[in-house]
């Protein structure tokens, strides 16, 4: 299928370089808005405090290629790779659970594979143009697996700007990307396709990637519009393991990770109404051998999605939709071919979210959704929220919210996995606050509190629900603009325990926090990244023993020059005081690292 992909895609490129003798110039710069937290567009400026958006501008600036790394500079989530790049990697949010957060592309979800983690050490940004986070409960927007948030990748057909960027390094690091954006008449649209390759610190720990990404979108007439977007990617990792292991390194442990999203919808406006829906098919293949299995798994889905939203009375926004999904979930032993598991499952849901203005400064939301699940049963979520404007400057917000998340394959049918383990479930409260006196300071303090019902975690022998658990937390994010010079700082304090045991959960720190200091003219760009995680829990590599997790700080140094109009040159120093660390016991985390590159824009 990703051949089919590559084909298409590369057919695709061609017909608009035909296509698009002439582009349309840029669209005047507005307000950037988002979507993630209300399912319809929203200016940034009124998104609650525990909303962030990172521009393609940001991407580019700071030299960050892929979503993992991204995430890692968003207030309350940590990131933890089990090893050096293309590893294994773990999002927690709020001290929820590596996979209660949902992601997407331009609205549609993304197929999180057998363990519903996205593999995210492998996900590119090339070709997207924002990144959208929610975090804490986002089910009455999306559904399962909704305790930890939302994030959305977007993908702006309207860009015409076009880039070539190549870049080499240290361990024989290759990247490289080239975006293709088109404006003409009524057709819009950006493909993007990339590559990384890199030998690792490690032995044994090659890994090789591939990526592509389009979005086209065509008005049919003045009230309507057809949108097609994709996905797909491949990547191949070596892993030489743990190195408290006694096999370590181990030479033929490696895994081939296939995945693909192609999505046509159409948009239409009725009067005020704007109705949209669309169609996606997605799958994700893995073939993983190590010391216990050499194992394939596949997941593929089918989803129908509806939403219909406008004004009633003036006073009340409202978004009302419904969704339709198919899985399918596959796993075979490759040294027996005995298939172990052929399952498939579907859901139904319906949402409604409405807004409203009470006042000029008062405005309340509430959100509810029904999922009906062939082999969980029901489950019902809603949510509300306040906010206040005190001023221009300063706004309050309070939202209560329930959340959900079925078991994923890999708990249920996995080589550790539990057959009998219930969904998991979370009420949650926060209150945050914005406050902007000038064009110099955004400063956005969230404070939360997360019960857990039915947590899944690591027994010590498979996986289990631990009863009842709670998380606790402060989020902070301050943005300064000073002429040339802007920074970004970001603090988070995560308290997160198992009731039941009153032991703190795993790989949840308790203090993360990022610091961004950058100084850009036209013509180049300076800047210096400042990463700190204290006050963790982890499990001995060799044990699996509780143990206090390694405290690290880590500082990343970049810059740019513009050369001409269409060239920039570009350099980083990742881990530029060469700190050991390991994310996860026993896997080590690259050393100092060095790269440069060019980047064409045309």
């Amino acid at each position: 299928m990703f051949k089919i992909l590559c084909i298409f895609s590369l057919v695709l490129i061609k017909i608009i370089f035909l296509a698009t003798s002439v582009f349309a110039q840029r669209e005047s710069e507005l307000e950037p808005m988002v979507v993630v937290e209300t399912r319809s567009p929203v200016p940034l400026s009124e998104a609650s405090p525990w909303v962030t958006r990172i521009s393609e501008e940001d991407f580019e600036s700071r030299q960050i290629y892929n979503l993992a790394d991204a995430l890692r500079f968003v207030p309350g989530m940590t990131i933890v790779r089990s090893g050096q790049a293309g590893s294994q990697t773990s999002l927690f949010s709020r001290g929820a659970n590596s996979d209660h957060v949902t992601f997407l592309y331009e609205g549609r979800k993304l197929n999180g594979g057998f363990s519903g983690t996205y593999n995210l050490g492998q996900v590119s940004l090339n070709g997207v143009s924002t990144l959208e986070v929610l975090r804490g409960a986002s089910s009455v927007q999306y559904g399962a697996q909704g305790i930890g948030g939302a994030v959305m990748l977007r993908n702006n057909p309207t860009e015409k700007k076009s880039t070539l960027t190549m870049e080499g390094g240290s361990n024989n690091s290759l990247h490289g990307g080239l975006v293709l954006g088109f404006n003409e008449s009524e057709w819009n649209g950006r493909v993007g396709t990339s590559f990384k390759t890199t030998n690792n610190e490690q032995p044994y720990s090659q890994f090789d990637s591939q990526s592509m990404s389009f979005h086209l979108s065509r008005r049919i007439s003045d009230g309507l519009e057809f949108d097609f977007v994709g996905t797909g990617s491949k990547s191949d990792l070596n892993y030489p393991g743990n190195n408290k292991s006694p096999s370590y390194p181990a030479s033929g442990q490696y895994q081939d990770i296939q995945d693909l999203l192609l999505s046509p919808g159409l948009k239409l406006n009725i009067g005020d109404w704007k109705v949209s829906s669309f169609y996606s098919y997605s799958d994700d293949d893995l073939i993983g051998k190590d010391s216990f299995s050499n194992t394939t798994y596949e997941v593929d889905t089918n989803l129908f999605d509806l939403q219909l939203n406008g004004e009633v009375f003036e006073v009340i926004d409202l978004t009302v939709g419904g969704a339709y999904e198919e899985d399918s979930f596959f796993k075979k032993d490759n040294s027996s071919n005995l298939v172990d598991v052929d399952e498939e499952n579907d859901s139904k849901s319906i949402f409604a979210i409405s807004t409203f203005s009470a006042s000029e400064k008062t405005f309340l939301t509430l959100g509810i959704r029904s999922d009906d699940f062939s082999d969980y049963g029901s489950a019902s979520t809603w949510s509300s929220s306040l906010e206040h404007r005190l001023t221009e400057a300063v706004r309050f917000t309070a939202r209560y919210a329930t959340s959900f998340s079925p078991p994923q394959a890999n708990d249920l049918y996995g080589l550790f996995g539990n057959p009998n383990l219930n969904s998991e479930k979370a009420n949650s409260w926060e209150f945050g606050m914005n406050l902007k006196p000038n064009e110099i300071i955004n400063l956005r303090l969230s404070y939360f509190e997360t019960e857990f019902e039915d947590l899944i975690e690591w027994s010590g022998f498979t996986t289990s629900n631990v009863g009842e658990a709670k998380s606790k937390g402060f989020e902070s994010a301050l943005d300064a603009i000073f002429g040339n010079f802007t920074s970004t700082f970001t603090f988070s304090y995560l308290d997160a325990m198992n009731s039941t045991s009153n032991e703190r959960l795993l790989r949840r720190p308790r203090i993360v926090g990022n610091l961004i200091l950058q100084h850009s003219t036209q013509v180049k760009t300076i800047g210096v990244g400042l990463t700190w995680l204290h006050d963790t829990i982890d499990l001995d590599g060799s044990t699996f023993s509780r143990i206090k997790g390694e405290d690290y700080t880590v500082v990343r140094l970049y810059g740019d020059r513009q050369i001409n109009e269409s060239i920039k040159f570009f350099g980083r120093i990742e881990n530029l005081l060469d700190e050991e660390y390991d994310e996860a016991d026993g896997y080590p985390a690259l050393g100092c690292q060095v790269y440069a590159g060019l980047r064409f824009i045309f």
